[in-house]
């Protein structure tokens, strides 16, 4: 995983802070149309004028941008909008002093499979600087806001499907795009080349490990690992 930086106008963001006083993983939608990473984090460099702003931003080609560093406060989920329909459960509880903030871009018709993975890399990044950050939860969950919009409000299938993926690595069917190797491994990490798949083929994935999907079944006692590169999620 890579996350390229480029340091928001001082506006955006607050004062110095631990990384163990933050608690809390906020998943957010920037609310526009065929924007990437970069382009938010080259405004909020250069163009913002308010106080507002994220931490990360994550696009559909899976490029992540680091906004705000992790030790400072982002304006980001401040404000109260409304508890109506069970918005805003955190309120008070999640701020921005124990938040840190991702914003995914153009996601308005669905997170895209490159996109998921790499919020799902970014938040065990997260956690790993973060021990504490334990908990993912939506703006929508903190103040009420209606955001990020798709994935709003109590028993949103999109975003059980979302928060699932980045905590549980559940099981999901995929289609093969790509002619591929299968590699074994005995514990996590895929080794030697066992077989091969070919385009349009379905298979089963139940853990996902970095850029790797480790098949539901094993073979000779190993595990069957295929690169995530080459399937789409169905």
């Amino acid at each position: 995983m890579e996350i390229k930086k480029r340091r928001a106008k001082s506006i955006s963001y607050g004062s110095k802070r631990s990384l163990k006083d933050i608690k809390y993983i906020v998943i957010h939608f920037t609310g526009n149309k065929g924007d990437t990473a970069k382009n938010n984090a080259d405004f909020y460099a250069t163009g913002n004028t308010r106080e507002a702003g994220a931490h990360f931003f994550v696009d559909k080609k899976s490029e992540i941008w680091e906004s705000v560093p992790m030790e400072y406060t982002a304006w980001a989920v401040g404000h109260f909008y409304t508890r109506e329909k069970g918005a805003a459960s955190y309120y008070k509880k999640c701020t921005n002093d124990n938040s840190v903030s991702i914003e995914l871009c153009d996601c308005k018709k669905g997170v895209s499979w490159e996109q998921m993975l790499a919020v799902r890399q970014l938040v065990q990044y997260i956690q790993k600087c973060c021990p504490n950050a334990k908990t993912i939860i939506r703006h929508w969950d903190v103040n009420g806001k209606a955001c990020p919009e798709p994935m709003i409000g109590k028993g949103n299938l999109k975003w059980k499907h979302l928060y699932n993926k980045i905590m549980y690595n559940y099981q999901y069917r995929a289609k093969v795009t790509k002619a591929a190797a299968i590699r074994s491994s005995k514990g996590v990490k895929p080794t030697n080349k066992i077989g091969s798949i070919n385009p349009g083929e379905v298979v089963k994935i139940s853990k996902v490990v970095g850029a790797w999907g480790r098949l539901l079944n094993k073979k000779n006692d190993k595990w069957q690992w295929i690169s995530l590169k080459k399937v789409k999620e169905i």
